[in-house]
């Protein structure tokens, strides 16, 4: 079995070097996303590279589609003086969202995607700090946008990816009737788009992360970066010209824009659009999804949808004696999960074959069923400053726990381990942000003298190369012996619990300055309270005393969250402070207590 991790000393430090699971040849064509794209258009030509629906159509987009489509666009956006300028994105995931991105990376400018969660007025914040010229957009922000067009002198067009009504000199355009412009000037022979050089060491991506307690902070990230990052994942897992992915995730995370776009796009997949998230069951069906990259919550939604369904239906006998008999052949060395489970794919989508988790740990159990169906089931860890994988699990190396090994051609440290080996994660590597937009000081702070970047997040390295994340720097807790605890253990084995939707673990300090371990709990039903208090007493018995779970509170409202459904730490914290205040109450008073 290749070797895909080296393990090597170096000025101290134990140092660990992804080699790749696989062997790939990259085309030295590729050295940015203009070069790019005529290498897919080139090698799938017709193939379908992009699937939707829109007003009950289905729509299908070719390779060449696509490379005429940013053709056009970019050579209008070069001609209305936007070359060089930043251009702003704000949409849901769409076909047009991929254009608008490849436009202005491949000749035209630095891209500069945004949350389309955020409020109005960090739209506008984040618009004025960037120093945007131009803005694309989805008829769902149209008011948002006319309000800006009045105000924002600096914003010279505003491109609307719908067909709305403007007005004659308005700045808002119609991307529609942009584009045929861009056509019939491409036509007449202009050519500064296609003539554009790309300069792949330069910023061209400007992602703001989201900042809780403080501005967010805007990421520097080249196409060096993305692409070095792309090419590692090429050499993880083969994606197939016939496979399917749904894209879902949203585009503005690197996550989803480096795996989910341009690692597809680069392996001739079709990428399907869904329609939002109550619709992912039927589009996988309906698109014969094939790959799906996603975060946790969207996997357990899945896993519990699968279990309820058979449940239901009176087969969850008849489902255990198939999971069986694939075991059995299993241990026989005969793996004949996907033929054997094929029924039960079919809930999902029965082409399935891959499904890749990032952003946050996922539950044991919810891998090896869906590796019980006869899926592959990778899990990574990464960074919007690494744009954004780091570590990967390969197949037929998936140690539980663990988010694997470095990617190919990244390292990984752990600066200053205790006696558990456990300390800060250090990166290195062609993906690594240059740093931060307008932020020297940030910059300065987020690397060693030596050029490692800090991620902030604290783990541990066993001895074959494979990385365990124990949690965040800024979330664990600092017991009053000295030692620590992290909230992301506490919170995988609680959310286990049946009855328990999601859970937040923080150390509350009390007056004498003790250290205590809480929880808030947020439940399916009131009625399994007392059972899921019975099961926490019963995991503290398992536990070292001083590290267990003094007091819980009881929730029925989600967690407060990012778009990536990661949980905002201290803004939940802060609403249960709030919460005990407004009453009067210390923790231990307000044990068992429910949130309103």
């Amino acid at each position: 079995m290749r070797k895909n991790a080296e393990i090597y000393q170096e000025n101290g430090r134990k140092i660990i070097r992804g080699l790749g699971d696989l062997e790939v040849k990259i085309p030295e064509k590729i050295k940015d996303f203009k070069s790019l794209i005529r290498y897919a258009q080139n090698k799938y030509q017709e193939k379908t590279a992009f699937l939707y629906k829109r007003n009950r159509k289905t729509i299908r987009k070719s390779y060449s589609d696509f490379a005429e489509d940013v053709d056009c666009l970019g050579t209008e956006l070069c001609a209305n003086d936007l070359k060089n300028k930043k251009i702003a994105i704000i949409s849901e995931n769409r076909y047009e969202w991929s254009l608008a991105y490849m436009a202005v990376t491949a000749g035209t400018g630095v891209v500069v995607p945004l949350d389309k969660h955020l409020p109005e007025g960090e739209i506008t914040n984040l618009i004025e700090r960037s120093g945007c010229e131009a803005i694309f957009f989805s008829k769902n922000y149209k008011e948002i946008m006319e309000k800006m067009a009045g105000t924002n002198t600096k914003l010279k067009q505003y491109i609307c990816f719908d067909e709305i009504e403007t007005e004659k000199n308005s700045k808002i355009k119609v991307l529609k009737e942009y584009m045929e412009k861009g056509k019939a000037r491409l036509e007449a022979g202009h050519k500064t788009f296609l003539k554009a050089e790309v300069n792949p060491e330069e910023t061209s991506v400007l992602l703001f992360t989201s900042g809780t307690t403080k501005r967010s902070k805007g990421v520097l990230l080249s196409q060096r970066n993305i692409l070095s990052n792309l090419f590692s994942c090429s050499a993880l897992i083969r994606a197939k010209e016939k496979d399917v992915h749904l894209s879902l995730l949203p585009l503005h995370h690197t996550f989803e824009n480096t795996l989910g776009f341009l690692f597809m796009f680069y392996s001739g997949v079709c990428i399907s659009y869904c329609e939002g998230i109550k619709h992912i069951s039927d589009n996988m069906k309906e698109f014969q999804v094939s790959v799906l990259v996603a975060v946790p919550a969207i996997f357990e939604t899945l896993y519990n949808r699968i279990r309820t369904e058979i449940k239901k239906s009176g087969k969850e006998n008849s489902v255990n004696r198939l999971m069986a008999l694939s075991s059995f052949f299993l241990r026989l060395h005969l793996d004949l999960r996907r033929w054997i489970m094929a029924p039960v794919r079919k809930k999902i989508s029965p082409k399935l074959r891959l499904m890749a988790s990032g952003a946050a740990p996922i539950r044991k159990e919810i891998i090896e069923y869906f590796e019980s169906l006869g899926i592959l089931f990778l899990q990574g860890y990464g960074l919007t400053e690494t744009s954004p994988l780091i570590c990967a699990t390969v197949p037929g190396k998936n140690p539980a726990g663990t988010v694997g090994c470095p990617v190919k051609d990244v390292e990984i440290t752990i600066d200053s381990p205790d006696q558990e080996g456990i300390g800060e994660i250090y990166v290195k590597g062609k993906n690594v942000t240059k740093g931060y937009f307008d932020s020297p000081e940030e910059t300065k702070e987020a690397f060693t003298e030596d050029g490692w970047f800090k991620t902030g997040d604290l783990g541990v390295i066993d001895e074959t190369g494979n990385l365990k994340i124990t949690g965040r720097e800024k979330s664990m807790i600092v017991l009053y012996n000295g030692k620590k605890a992290f909230p992301e253990e506490y919170e995988e084995l609680i959310n286990a619990i049946p009855g328990v939707k999601e859970s937040f673990v923080w150390g509350y300090k009390t007056k004498d300055n003790d250290v205590q371990i809480c929880a808030e709990l947020v439940l399916e039903e009131a009625s399994k309270a007392e059972a899921v208090e019975e099961a926490i007493r019963h995991m503290n018995e398992t536990i070292p005393k001083y590290k267990i779970i003094r007091y819980v509170l009881f929730s029925k409202n989600e967690l407060i969250k990012t778009t990536t459904l990661k949980v905002k730490r201290a803004l939940e914290e802060k609403k249960i402070q709030e919460f005990l205040q407004m009453r009067g109450l210390e923790i231990r008073k307000a044990h068992k207590m429910w949130i309103e």
